[in-house]
This record gives C-alpha cells, structure tokens and sequence, in this order.
C-alpha cells in the first residue's frame, strides 16, 4: 500500500492536493467506479469537477455521492448543478439536534487499483484548492494487497446502509426532494444580484448562528495530479524472481526441505542457520510471496506450496493454503472420473449430503462466493487461487454464450434436479411423473442400465454415473427396475394377505377377528382373489418370475 499526503492552503504550488486527485482519478482508465461521501457541496466544487465526471461517465460503471445537507452547508446551485449533470447523488439528513453528517470520503475502485483519499476536504472549491486542508491518499493493487483490501472491507461495512441504499436517513436526490430541502431551508444560495458566485466561507457547523463573509471563486488549475501507477513504481526494495533464482531453486528446495526434516520442522530457517545461502533465499521467497502480483512465478509457489513452506508465518494461513490445495486436488480427481474429456470443470452442488461428491461440490460454491467477496465464506479468493482454478477452467458461472454445454454438466445438473425431488419425505419410494423433465430423464437413465445388464455391456452408462444414481434411487427406496419392484412389492403383499388369514384358520379365529374387524378381513380376503385372478395371466416368459414368487411362498393357484 502506497501512502500520499494531499495538502493546500499553506502553499500556492500545492502540487498534491485533494481536488488535483479527483481530477486525475477521473480520467485514469485504472477505476471503474466512484463513490464520494461528503458533509457539504457547493457550485464552485461540482462545476470544477463537471468536465471530468462527464468524461468518466463513459468508462465508469458508477458515479455516486452521499451528501449532507446539515447546517445549510450544501448550496441550492450545487444540487441543481448534480442533478442536470446526471450524477446519482442522495442526501442524508440526520435530524437528531447536535449529530452532523461529517464525511469526506473519497473511494475509487478498479480491476487493478484501488484508490481512497480520507481527510477534510468537502465538495467546495475551498475544501479541494482554497482551504488549509489535509487528507491521506491510500492506493493499493486490488487483489493482492491484504491490508488495503482490509480497509476497503473496513469502510464498505461501515456505510454499508448508506452503500446499499437501505439507511432510511438516504434520499435519491430529485427536482421534487430539491423543492422540499428549500422548502425546508436547508440550503443556502449562491447566486447574487451582481452575478458573482459566492459562498461563505463554511464553519464545517460550528457557531452556525455567526454571521458569516463571502468569498468570490477564482479560476484554478486541477489537470496536474498524479496517477496512481506514478505510486507504485520505482520502488527501490521490490525483488524479483530471477534467472539465477531459476538456477538455484532445485538445489536449494532440497536442502530446504532437509533442514525441515532435521532442524525445524515448522519449516522457519533460523537467522542464527549455518546455512546463510539458504536463510537468505527463505528470506527471498517470503518477500517475493508478500509483493503479491507475479513477482513469485505461479509454478515456484506451487512447488513451495507442496514443501509445505509456511507463507505467512507457521499459524492459519499456511494451513488454509495446504487445506485449500488438498480440496482443488479433489476437484480435479472428480473431473478426471466424471468428465475426464471436457475441456471445462463444471462441479454442481449435490443436495443429498450421502453423495460421495457432495462435499467437492459445497467446496466448490464456497469458492465462487469468496470470488464474489463474500465474508462470510472466507477471505477473497487470492491471486494464486484465481490462477489454479483458471487452469482447470472452472466454470464460474454457467453462461450459454460463452460456453458449449458439455452434456455431462447436464447429466449431473438433472442429478442434482432428482435430488431436489427426493429431499421431500413424501416423494420416498416414488419416481416422478414422466410428464416432468426429470422424470422423463430419469426413465431413459433406467432403461439405459437395464439394457446395459441385459446385453452385457459396460458403454452405455459409465460406472461412475451408475454409482452416483444408484446410491440415490437405493437410499430412497427405488431399484433400477422400478415397474418390476412395484409388481413384486405388490404380489408381496397379497402373498402377507394370504398369510394372515391362513393364521387365522390355524388357530381357529377367524369368526371373532372378522366380528371385531370385518372391513380389515374383507380387504385381505380380496387380496387374495385379486392375486389369484392375476395368476392366470401370467402364463408367458415375460411374467414367469411371479410364479417363482408364489412357489417360494406356497401360495396355491391355479397353476397353465
């Protein structure tokens, strides 16, 4: 993270001041969104900015300010000014006596960079060129950049109400709330009788009863600001990974990973080491993994990774990066097994935790919401980790255009559509209508494996696949040949119908159970009629095997 003061008042140069900054933030191609918090604003400072916003306008994907309007702070023509050049402005009145919107935040965010200026400059020509101000500029390169992105998260949770639009304090700025706020007297002019512009000069809501002097505004020259990338380069401590490096690293890992086995096996090479070479090149490696970006090359972290070497210290971190390693592993021996020639990774996310994927594919999504900056999944996805997944392709989000849909993404994606199914208990022992996708879907997949069994093959469905459904269908009470397994459970449970009332013969209570319970015998007793009259139809190859269950019984029929 790089560190600039921004200062004026106290010299007429003023080479770095806030208003310089917002003018050079602007034009920069390193940020795609705006976001500015101030407690006051007035014409001179929105119209110096103008030209600028308006160029940005066609590259930035948001341009928004949060403005206060306590102590008649924030001028009528300021408003008006924001509201015809577009800007998404909302005021944030807070009408508790003695509490004063304050703010005066500047965020600039990018692919690359990230910019914020913190200080006392408001959105008025004296707060970004005139006043004696002072203000911080922090950059930082967006995903390396822990402690940067740490303030940044710091920030965003802070004004989350005001960024996500939730605070009931925030109006979106409109001709009507304009109307209102004058209404209201909470705005002061600056348009005289002479034609000069004029603002007092703003107590920042101290003595706000004082009578206050005007000053006119001048002409000043904000084009002459410095770009972020100016902030970063020419660092005279940055190290490189270079060609000698390449040269040594095969001998020096070995004794690295010796000096684990025999010395300290927390992998930190003592300074008091014999072995100077190797403590200085433990130093290096630690170095170049803290510049982030490429300074350490994708396939030397890796290999240090594998050592085990303990980047960030011997604590959490160097854990969570050989835990993650070991579960991206898992990811590619399910790619390799389930979809070895797709030139894509596509893992979904099983609902039915018994599936042998199940926890690859929670995994999975996790990632995708640490990507998102999600934190309640973890910290951002890292540099290191962005790369690994790309060079298996993941599959972030599933996008018709940009991708061929391999059909084993569909195959899993209806497993994951049947699992759905049978997470409601009602749907146990059931297969859906074939009247639905999935149970069309899955109908072909039965009749698959049982044309795969009979001709004895093994290409029609792979052992994988056959593993995954299987489970599923056998956990909730479904066999392959599901017609099959309704006619058997049924000619079963006529078969336990006969049963029951044979019992009742043997012990000579059939006239005091039928007194007691004369509908529940009459049902058994028609159990025992139906299985009867469907035996004479079962003369043929195809319904053979019911016989055998009427034999293994001793149930007696009526035999063709």
């Amino acid at each position: 993270m790089k560190a600039t003061f921004l200062g004026h008042g106290l010299d007429t140069g003023d080479q770095n001041n806030v208003g310089k900054q917002l003018v050079a933030s602007f034009e920069s191609k390193d940020y795609y969104s705006f976001q500015g918090f101030v407690a006051f604003a007035s014409i001179s400072g929105t119209k110096m900015l103008e030209p600028f916003i308006k160029k940005a306008n066609s590259k930035f994907d948001k341009i928004r300010f949060y403005i206060g309007v306590d102590n008649r702070g924030t001028s009528k023509e300021a408003l008006e000014s924001l509201l015809e050049q577009g800007v998404e402005t909302y005021i944030y009145r807070d009408k508790r006596k003695f509490v004063t919107y304050h703010p005066k935040l500047f965020l600039f965010e990018g692919k690359k960079f990230t910019r914020i200026i913190i200080g006392s400059s408001n959105l008025t020509s004296q707060g970004i060129k005139t006043n004696l101000e002072a203000s911080i500029q922090l950059d930082f390169l967006t995903k390396t950049d822990k402690q940067g992105q740490k303030l940044l998260n710091e920030i965003k949770s802070y004004y989350s109400d005001l960024m996500d639009l939730s605070s009931p304090k925030l109006q979106l700025l409109t001709s009507q709330l304009l109307d209102e706020l004058i209404k209201q007297n909470l705005l002061f002019n600056q348009f005289r009788e002479n034609g000069k512009v004029e603002e007092p000069k703003n107590n920042d809501g101290e003595n706000t009863e004082k009578e206050q002097d005007n000053i006119e505004i001048k002409d000043f020259d904000l084009k002459s600001g410095f770009e972020q990338k100016d902030t970063t380069k020419n660092r005279s401590n940055k190290k490189s990974f270079g060609e000698s490096d390449y040269e040594k690293f095969d001998t020096l890992i070995e004794r690295y990973v010796i000096y684990k086995k025999t010395k300290r096996p927390s992998g930190i090479v003592s300074k008091h080491t014999e072995d100077r070479e190797l403590f200085h090149w433990y130093q290096k490696m630690h170095k170049l993994y803290n510049q982030g970006g490429d300074s350490l090359p994708f396939e030397i972290f890796e290999r240090l990774l594998d050592a085990e070497f303990p980047f960030g210290g011997i604590g959490r971190e160097r854990k969570r990066l050989i835990k993650w390693n070991k579960d991206f592993n898992k990811v590619i021996e399910y790619k390799n097994k389930v979809d070895p020639n797709s030139e894509y990774t596509y893992v979904p996310q099983f609902k039915n935790k018994s599936n042998p994927y199940y926890e690859v594919g929670r995994w999975c999504a996790w990632q995708k919401q640490r990507r998102k900056g999600n934190k309640n999944y973890g910290p951002e996805l890292t540099e290191y980790e962005e790369r690994k997944m790309q060079s298996i392709n993941f599959i972030w989000e599933f996008d018709s255009t940009m991708y061929k849909r391999p059909k084993d993404d569909e195959w899993t994606d209806s497993l994951v559509e049947l699992e759905n199914y049978y997470s409601k208990k009602k749907n146990y022992k059931t297969v859906p209508s074939q009247k639905t996708y999935i149970g069309h879907w899955l109908n072909d997949q039965m009749t698959i494996k049982l044309r795969q069994d009979r001709e004895n093959r093994s290409d029609l469905m792979s052992e994988i696949r056959e593993e995954m459904l299987g489970n599923l269908l056998a956990k909730n009470g479904v066999e392959w040949e599901w017609e099959k397994q309704k006619h058997r459970e049924g000619i079963e449970n006529k078969i336990a119908s006969w049963r029951f009332v044979e019992e009742l013969k043997s012990k000579n209570q059939t006239k005091e159970f039928r007194d007691k319970k004369p509908k529940i015998l009459k049902k058994h007793r028609d159990n025992i009629a139906q299985l009867r009259s469907q035996s004479k139809k079962w003369n043929n190859d195809k319904n053979r095997w019911k016989y055998e269950l009427l034999d293994e019984a001793g149930f007696p029929y009526e035999k063709q």
